[in-house]
């Protein structure tokens, strides 16, 4: 009987207790989607780039500190200043030459089939060596290829060398006839030669790439245009 005194009594007090709210579960706010933009829109946009991406100072302006030399007109050749002697002696050739021994001389004789064949007829023919190649005394270039063989007694030797191009085109003569000529002497020797060297030390201006101007006039080598010009001027 106890017990359901106590009963009745909770239940009197829990209906005189105010109501209590209901319990309530939060509600996931669903994100606003927003529009998808192209790549052009977002470009058009960004109005601040970053530092890396803006473009350098000075950009699309052109510049020129130092101006480029004018380019030198190909073939202006004073024909003139060719033919013009320094007053004053230039490099002096030496008045006492050394006279080599006859046995240093390579003769036809001592010239084998493989060095002729290996005389260059064109400058593509030629192969670049510095180390096993042999000098031409009027382009000065080392090569592999065959180069003449001076037999006059006061010739330095290395330096009546000269290659089947700088030969033809300078002198109008022909390497292998060279080799096979027992009494051949450069132009060195001969006092004829037109290089750069050679005509600094008589006291005059280098000829430069005169070939092409050469054949222009109807001559087949720099020589013979170098002597038509002198007989003009005489």
């Amino acid at each position: 009987m106890r017990n359901k005194a106590k009963l009745a009594k909770l239940f009197a007090d829990l209906s005189s207790l105010p109501e209590l709210p209901s319990k309530t579960t939060p509600t996931k706010r669903k994100k606003q989607s927003t529009p998808k933009r192209c790549f052009s829109e977002v470009q058009v946009e960004r109005r601040n780039p970053g530092r890396k991406a803006r473009p350098p100072e000075h950009f699309g302006k052109e510049v020129e500190e130092n101006p480029a030399p004018p380019k030198r007109e190909s073939g202006a050749i004073d024909i003139k200043r060719l033919m013009e002697v320094k007053e004053g002696p230039g490099d002096a050739r030496p008045k006492q030459r050394k006279c080599r021994s006859q046995e240093s001389i390579r003769m036809p004789e001592d010239i084998t089939e493989e060095e002729l064949e290996n005389v260059a007829d064109r400058a593509k023919d030629k192969i670049l060596d510095k180390e096993n190649g042999s000098t031409c005394h009027q382009c000065r270039q080392k090569t592999l290829d065959t180069k003449t063989e001076c037999r006059g007694l006061y010739c330095g030797g290395v330096k009546g060398q000269f290659c089947g191009p700088c030969l033809r085109n300078r002198y109008g003569e022909d390497v292998r006839a060279a080799l096979l000529d027992p009494s051949w002497e450069c132009p060195i020797c001969r006092g004829v030669c037109n290089c750069s060297l050679c005509r600094k030390r008589d006291g005059r201006c280098a000829t430069g790439a005169l070939t092409r101007l050469a054949k222009f006039f109807g001559h087949d080598n720099v020589r013979d245009y170098l002597e038509s010009l002198q007989k003009d001027v005489e």
